[in-house]
Parts: structure tokens; C-alpha cells; sequence
């Protein structure tokens, strides 16, 4: 049973190393214990499973510093959600735990210390909660919680990464890395009340903001001229399609001529018609609007 728990825990760990990479967060420092500080903890030392600190370029003046947990249940989620839930809260005490100490640690702080640090930091957890059982592979946990961002009633956010917002990520990137568009970046829109910044706006990072999103924006070079593409963790519909058609024009900002929107379950032959009629209702628009799903399949070739 010792050895399944360590094979389980180290394939979490394995994964979430290379979904990281995936998301541009590359230079992590992974397996750091640090001392427990608080009694109520019972504990004599806590391990962080990664941690990174990044300059969050939707934000002038912040820096991102992260505490990553990762979990694995190689059987499963539990069933129902109230299973879930329960697990759920299990896992984002200990993280929160994990955070409280670390803040305190010489190790971490030196960590912090030595990293060019804007003007104001956020300390916030990352929770990985993978699982192995191949019938529910991308089950969504989400229908049972109040929201991605997790405030488990302490002073930092925490966010979850489950298996489907997991596959999500690693289907969208991977997908374009497949395609023969070469190098690319994500792009970082104007995202509500965020101050971006005068630097550039798309950048090798994919932010907090984001990777909690169901949206992932890439920018890259059609020819000679900056184009983009935009994953959605959505299915196809009519309204779904108006919505990030506004969105793509809105992000594009007149500097992009061509736009590709991806969806889980367009289906080129079945939905051609629904599309069509979506993009005729965008008649004023300068940029060449496609769609296409990123789970791909033979009839993939009806949209070349």
C-alpha cells in the first residue's frame, strides 16, 4: 500500500511538472520542506511541491508567488459531489497550512528575496488534484464548487487544477504546437479592471487569470503579419460562437487580420451552416474569422 502511495504521489508530481512547462512556468523549485510554525498544524515540517514566483504581466506593479500542492487518486475523484467536496476541503487546509509556514521560511524568503519583485506580491495557492481511473479521465469537477478560485475561509486564494480544466490546458497548447505555425505566445488581453502594463502583451507565460479561465489566447506570426487564436473550453453553439467572435475582436484590436477559434466539439460538416450564418453577422469586421475543433478528427480537412 506504501509503495502504491509514493508511485501515486510521484506521478501526480510528474504531471504537474510538465503541465507547468506547458504553461511557461519552467524555472519552479520543487520538493522544499519547510519548518511548521504553528501548533495547531501537528506537524514538524510541511513540503512544498513546487513553488514559483512570477511578475504577472496583466498587472503593472505585481508579482505572482505561488505554493503548488499536488494530489492523486489513482482510483478516482470520490463519488457524489458532497465526496468531492469533503476531499476537496481535506486538500485546501493543508495546502493553506503549507502557505502560512512557507511565509516564515528562510528558504522561501531568500527565494523571494532574490527575485526581482514588483511593488506589491500575492501569495496564493495552486492545487493539482489528479486521478487515474480511465472511464472519467476528464471528469469536471466544477459543477460542485462555487467557483474555480477556492477561498477555503483563509487569507490567500487557492485555485484548482482537476482533470478537465488539466486536459483543457494540455489539449489547447499542445494542439497548436502540433500545427505548422511555429513559434508563439500567449497574448494578454485587457482583462476587465487589470492595469496592463506598457510592456509587450503576449509573453511565454500563461498567468494565474488565464489558467483559471476558460479561454486560452495565442498570438503568433501568419506570414509576416501577428495573428490569433483562441482555445475554448466550451462546446459549440450559435450564442457560444457570437460571444467569442466579440471576444476575439476585442482582443485582436484592430492589430490582427486573422483569427482562429477553437472549441471542444465543432463539428465541420454538422455545424457549417450555424457557423456561416454566426460570422455573416459580424459584417463589419476587417479580420478572417475561422473555426475549428482542437479534438481533432479526420473531418478536420472540410475547414482547410
Amino acid at each position: 500500500m506504501g509503495e502504491l502511495s509514493k508511485t501515486s504521489g510521484e506521478n501526480g508530481e510528474k504531471l504537474t511538472a510538465e503541465l507547468l512547462k506547458l504553461m511557461g512556468w519552467k524555472n519552479f523549485m520543487q520538493g522544499i520542506n519547510v519548518p511548521c510554525n504553528k501548533p495547531l498544524h501537528e506537524k514538524e515540517t510541511h513540503g512544498n511541491d513546487f513553488f514559483y514566483i512570477y511578475n504577472n504581466p496583466l498587472h503593472d506593479q505585481k508579482t505572482d508567488i505561488v505554493y503548488i500542492s499536488t494530489k492523486n487518486s489513482s482510483k478516482g475523484y470520490p463519488p457524489g459531489a458532497q465526496g468531492t467536496r469533503t476531499k476537496l476541503k481535506k486538500h485546501l487546509l493543508e495546502l493553506e497550512s503549507i502557505i502560512d509556514c512557507s511565509k516564515v521560511s528562510p528558504e522561501i524568503n531568500s527565494a523571494i528575496n532574490s527575485f526581482n519583485c514588483r511593488k506589491q506580491k500575492r501569495h496564493f495557492g495552486m492545487l493539482f488534484w489528479w486521478h487515474g481511473n480511465k472511464k472519467e479521465i476528464d471528469r469536471d469537477i466544477k459543477q460542485y464548487l462555487s467557483a474555480m478560485q477556492i477561498d477555503s475561509g483563509a487569507k490567500y486564494p487557492i485555485y484548482l487544477i482537476d482533470m478537465a480544466r488539466a486536459t483543457f490546458i494540455k489539449d489547447a497548447i499542445t494542439h497548436f504546437r502540433s500545427s505548422t505555425h511555429g513559434t508563439y505566445n500567449f497574448y494578454y488581453p485587457k482583462l476587465g479592471s487589470i492595469v496592463v502594463s506598457t510592456d509587450e502583451r503576449y509573453g511565454s507565460t500563461l498567468p494565474i487569470e488565464l489558467i483559471a479561465s476558460d479561454i486560452i489566447p495565442i498570438r503568433f506570426i501568419l506570414g509576416d503579419q501577428p495573428a490569433l487564436c483562441l482555445y475554448a473550453k466550451q462546446d459549440f453553439s450559435e450564442e457560444v460562437l457570437k460571444k467569442l467572435c466579440s471576444l476575439a475582436l476585442d482582443f485582436a484590436d484592430a492589430w490582427v487580420k486573422n483569427i482562429f477559434i477553437g472549441l471542444e466539439n465543432y463539428h465541420p460538416a454538422d455545424d457549417k451552416n450555424k457557423k456561416d450564418e454566426v460570422l455573416m453577422s459580424f459584417d463589419k469586421r476587417e479580420a478572417d474569422i475561422k473555426v475549428f475543433c482542437y479534438k481533432e478528427s479526420v473531418l478536420d480537412l472540410l475547414e482547410v
